[in-house]
């Protein structure tokens, strides 16, 4: 009996053997079989639309699938996709955003070194906000920053109601010049997004200035390099105004006797001419007659008084500012009136 049943036990054991052989040593060997996937290089990636990126690599040796992370604006990586293909595209991203990809292989357990890093932007989709500081008939326009923007393009709306396109600037202002009396003006900013090739515009603002009709306009030619330095003085209305010509100022409304324009000439010129008429917002004389003084460093000059009429042609004056500094300019309507001193020349 116990020689039975020690073959019986040598039986079984010898079965259970059998077995473990039958299903571990294979398993081993194709365990030992799969490799790890080599490191995923030249990864690629662009913007193929406002809010959407295709990336690119190429196949890793041993790589069944691969794994795409992404880092949003420095955040942790985020698994994003796993695919077979060596091509991924990742939408609807934030704008105004930074994203950081890396990508690596994996075959069954075993994964790849990632590959190098490779990052993107998006423009903001905010609205940039025009606006516009008149100074006689020179404008400042200013908007603000948009995020990841690489400029702005700046348009100009032409008597057809379309946007034509005069510039695309880097920084957040422009001067525009040559503002006409009487004259309405629509200007467009757009902020822009150039990558890889391609162009993305964001979202555009857009500003209206309206000149007034009539007003009291001065104008000097400036023949020299730099520019004269001149301000209103106790003025209720005055503003500067300048072109790439001529500089000066306009106001709208009456004057009272202390109000006035400063010029700040340092003892740099000799005389001073300039050319004085009536007009208003559409050219018509209004028999409004006014006076003129000129105090240079607080003295009235000779031919520094006299009127202005709207019943005489343009006419020109000329006065000796030789050594002066401080130069005054006072305009006394008798009555309310609309009118302009202009093609004011500087003599050295």
């Amino acid at each position: 009996m116990k020689s039975i049943y020690k073959k019986k036990v040598q039986l079984l054991l010898t079965a259970v053997l059998c077995l473990t052989v039958l299903l571990f040593i294979p398993q081993k060997a194709q365990a030992a079989a799969v490799k790890k996937p080599s490191q995923v290089k030249n990864l690629t990636v662009k913007l193929t639309a406002k809010r959407t990126a295709k990336l690119t690599w190429k196949k890793a040796a041993h790589a069944k699938k691969y794994q795409v992370y992404c880092s949003v604006n420095g955040g942790k990586y985020k698994k994003i996709k796993t695919t077979k293909a060596a091509s991924v595209t990742h939408k609807k991203l934030k704008t105004g955003a930074v994203y950081i990809y890396k990508v690596r292989g994996i075959n069954q357990g075993k994964k790849g070194s990632y590959s190098s890093v490779q990052r993107i932007r998006t423009l903001a989709d905010t609205k940039p906000g025009l606006s516009a500081a008149v100074t006689g008939t020179t404008a400042v326009l200013e908007w603000n920053k948009v995020k990841n923007a690489t400029g702005y393009y700046l348009y100009k709306a032409g008597a057809n109601g379309k946007w034509n396109k005069i510039t695309a600037v880097k920084e957040r202002s422009y001067v525009v010049n040559g503002l006409e009396l009487g004259g309405v003006y629509s200007y467009k900013v757009v902020p822009y997004l150039r990558a890889d090739g391609k162009t993305f515009k964001g979202s555009s603002s857009v500003k209206k200035i309206t000149m007034p009709a009539s007003g009291w306009l001065l104008d000097y030619v400036q023949p020299y390099a730099k520019p004269l330095s001149y301000e209103s003085y106790n003025a209720r209305a005055f503003t500067m105004r300048g072109t790439s010509y001529t500089h000066g100022f306009a106001v709208r409304g009456t004057l009272r006797n202390d109000e006035g324009i400063y010029f700040n000439l340092g003892g740099k010129y000799t005389s001073l001419t300039f050319k004085t008429g009536i007009k208003d917002g559409k050219y018509i004389a209004r028999r409004r007659p006014a006076k003129v003084t000129i105090k240079a460093d607080g003295k009235t000059i000779e031919n520094g008084t006299f009127e202005i009429k709207d019943d005489e042609a343009f006419s020109i004056h000329t006065i000796n500012v030789k050594g002066c500094k401080d130069l005054r300019i006072y305009i006394v309507p008798e009555i309310s009136l609309s009118f302009p001193i202009q093609n004011m020349d500087l003599q050295m």
